[in-house]
């Protein structure tokens, strides 16, 4: 029971002390800072991708689509192409000895 007072009467001095101070100044307002640094120009963004027929399977290639490619001050359309696939060689097991 006396532990139930003396935290019911910490909580109380809590809030009393809360309620004693005084409040914060009026109305707070942000103030605008401008930026100084430097600017970097972004380009704008890419138009939708064109849609262009994938070549038939070949063995040992693989199709690699076509995208807009940032040029200066425009895009330009670099068309899809076949590309070869590297080998993938197999790689050994890591040995821990014990």
């Amino acid at each position: 029971m006396l532990k139930h007072l003396s935290g019911l009467l910490a909580v109380s001095a809590f809030f009393a002390a809360i309620m004693a101070m005084p409040p914060v100044s009026g109305t707070a307002h942000a103030q605008f800072v401008p930026y100084e640094g430097p600017y970097r120009q972004m380009p704008p963004p890419p138009p939708h991708p064109r849609r262009e027929p994938v070549p038939p399977y070949r063995y040992g290639m693989r199709w690699e689509r076509g995208h807009w490619q940032w040029v200066g001050n425009g895009y330009r359309w670099i068309p899809g192409h076949m590309v070869r696939i590297r080998p993938v060689r197999p790689q050994p097991a890591p040995f821990y000895p014990r």
